[in-house]
């Protein structure tokens, strides 16, 4: 089967075109500050922000603003608590994924009086073959967005997070950037629920630079290779969604996984022939 030949084949290909340097571009930096519980996080409150939205009288279709507003809220949050508090990241992020979740599965049981719970699952699980024009058009532009907002920080973001004991000598306000990253990397996952899901969107946000990681020897070679993991991850779902008929998002999580392993053990033959 040609895949042009339908036209949400077609609309998932280009998906995948912008989402791989969207999150796949991101991926490094979530890496490298070791914020890939924070995307897991934010994963979860999507689908808070979602049953908020629709307990609000959001559309169905379109619930952007209970997803959008709620996960930036709570981004913004653990971003200032975790520079005022004593706890490690990881624990004060773990709360606030404990709470989402409860408060979640509360907000489930009113949404579900006037919308039938599967109706929902499209958010929660992602499905490239669901694409609509208006989907395209949103990543398009965040992807811009995205590229014209970091144009200026990025080289601040970057030396801030490989070298975060140096970048104090270089970085004027570091918080700014902080929250800046945040904000954007919100945005971004956001947009990408539906295309990947809210329970499976921390796969592209984590795996393109763990797998890039350990094929690039330079930072360039590391965003490079994590775009081209992204890109590959998500045309391998496709792939194998249409083939065996299973779900788009686990599909693409499943090929991201086999590059990981593929690229773990290159990078283990290399090492081993330098040892």
């Amino acid at each position: 089967m040609n895949w042009f030949e339908l036209p949400f084949l077609r609309r998932g290909f280009i998906a995948v075109l912008l989402i791989a340097p969207l999150l796949g571009g991101l991926s490094h930096l979530v890496v490298a500050r070791r914020l890939a519980f924070l995307s897991t996080a934010l994963g979860q409150a999507a689908l808070t922000g979602l049953t908020i939205g629709l307990a609000l009288g959001e559309p169905l279709d379109e619930p952007w603003g209970g997803m959008t507003g709620f996960c930036l809220l709570l981004a913004l949050l653990m971003v200032w608590l975790k520079r005022r508090a004593a706890l490690p990241a990881d624990t004060l992020i773990g709360v606030f994924v404990a709470f989402t979740l409860g408060l979640g599965i509360c907000l489930l049981v009113a949404v579900t009086q006037r919308f039938n719970v599967h109706q929902i699952e499209a958010l929660m699980f992602g499905s490239l073959l669901t694409v609509t024009h208006g989907d395209l058009l949103r990543l398009a532009l965040l992807l811009v967005a995205v590229v014209v907002v970091l144009r200026r920080s990025y080289n601040d973001l970057l030396l801030d997070s490989v070298a975060p004991t140096l970048a104090p000598a270089y970085v004027k306000n570091r918080a700014r950037l902080e929250y800046l990253l945040v904000i954007v990397l919100t945005i971004a996952i956001v947009a990408s629920l539906k295309i990947v899901g809210a329970l499976l969107v921390e796969a592209l946000v984590v795996i393109p630079a763990a797998a890039g990681r350990q094929l690039a020897t330079t930072l360039r070679a590391h965003l490079l290779a994590s775009i081209a993991i992204a890109f590959l991850g998500g045309t391998g779902g496709l792939a194998l969604s249409c083939a065996f008929s299973v779900p788009s998002g686990g599909a693409v999580v499943l090929a991201l996984a086999l590059l990981f392993v593929l690229a773990y053990a290159v990078g283990a033959v290399r090492r081993a022939r330098k040892r």
